[in-house]
């Protein structure tokens, strides 16, 4: 008797009760020549996630499977429990405030996969909701699909603008690959995100597909923005945990290293400017300057020209200012 292919959803979510229900929903409708496992990391929601999480469990058994929650994890090591209970196949992603809007989102990638046996990860387009102003827009990441299927030369290239490939709500991944990717170090290192080092990993490792069909849909908040905020308390640190991820793929990956340390310096010592000119915070700027140990980096000295006198500094944080708020609002 020939087995079936398993596929196993992977769905984090924390306070989250007004969106969890169609999220589930969306995946507990696939169709397709596969069997379904959804496991479910809730993170100890304060709200009636948890609640609703469970009677999904009760419901459908066999297929749902709710991860115990004693305590708040966190994103990270709730999304590193996720993927090792995962034990399908393939393997998706979900968070429990995006859904999917085709029912045969798993099985295109699966009849995709089987047509082409040197891929490891099969992406499809979708459409950003702006819960905001309740505006449905087709096109997420991967906009310009690699046709060759060689995302590594997305992650690894001076040319990276950060960002991942793909979204991970459209992503379908073989499980054998994902040997390669170790969240447990991800958690350990305290990385800020997971998509961008999974798929940059990933990428070394197999060929990627892609599918047009709009399959999903990403829900867009004024929160989405949050780490490019100035205002969030973590903004500093959220941008010194990307410097760090590009360190760790530098460590695993030396032949590739397209970022240099001397590089990572400089856009941990920008960012921390912009902050300090957001907040007129002139005396930290200067400070800045005087303490970077990156002194002739382009950055750095286009810092002494924003901070050459008290004037200079107002008048570019007028100019950063006003690119900032179109950069929020083109993004919410």
């Amino acid at each position: 008797m020939i087995e079936r292919t398993k596929i196993s959803v992977g769905v984090i979510t924390y306070n989250q009760e007004s969106t969890i229900r169609q999220t589930l929903d969306s995946i507990l409708a696939q169709k397709g020549d596969f069997d379904l496992e959804l496991v479910i990391g809730e993170d100890c929601s304060p709200d009636n996630t948890f609640t609703i999480c469970l009677k999904y469990a009760e419901k459908y058994p066999n297929v749902v499977r709710l991860l115990p929650n004693t305590y708040n994890l966190g994103i990270m090591a709730n999304f590193a429990r996720v993927m090792k209970a995962c034990t399908g196949d393939y393997v998706g992603i979900c968070a429990g405030d995006d859904y999917w809007c085709d029912e045969y989102k798993l099985q295109k990638q699966l009849d995709y996969f089987h047509a082409h046996s040197d891929v490891g990860v099969v992406s499809t387009s979708g459409y950003r909701h702006f819960v905001l102003r309740d505006e449905m827009v087709p096109g997420i990441a991967p906009l310009h699909p690699i046709k060759d299927g060689n995302v590594k030369q997305y992650y690894f290239s001076h040319d990276y603008k950060g960002g991942v490939y793909a979204m991970p709500l459209s992503l379908l991944i073989k499980r054998e690959v994902l040997q390669h990717v170790d969240f447990e170090e991800f958690v350990r290192r305290d990385f800020p995100v997971e998509d961008f080092p999974m798929q940059a990993i990933l990428s070394q490792y197999c060929k990627w597909g892609h599918i047009p069909d709009m399959t999903v849909v990403y829900r867009v908040y004024k929160e989405s923005a949050t780490f490019i905020s100035y205002e969030h308390p973590k903004y500093l640190s959220y941008h010194k945990g990307l410097a760090n991820i590009r360190r760790y793929l530098n460590e695993h990956f030396p032949d590739d290293v397209c970022f240099t340390e001397e590089q990572l310096q400089e856009y941990e010592f920008y960012k921390e400017f912009l902050l300090y000119l957001h907040n007129l915070d002139y005396k930290k700027a200067k400070q800045l300057i005087v303490n970077a140990a990156i002194d002739d980096s382009p950055k750095v000295k286009q810092a002494k020209r924003f901070t050459k006198t008290w004037l200079h500094f107002i008048v570019a944080h007028i100019i950063k200012g006003r690119n900032y708020r179109k950069d929020l609002k083109k993004r919410t």
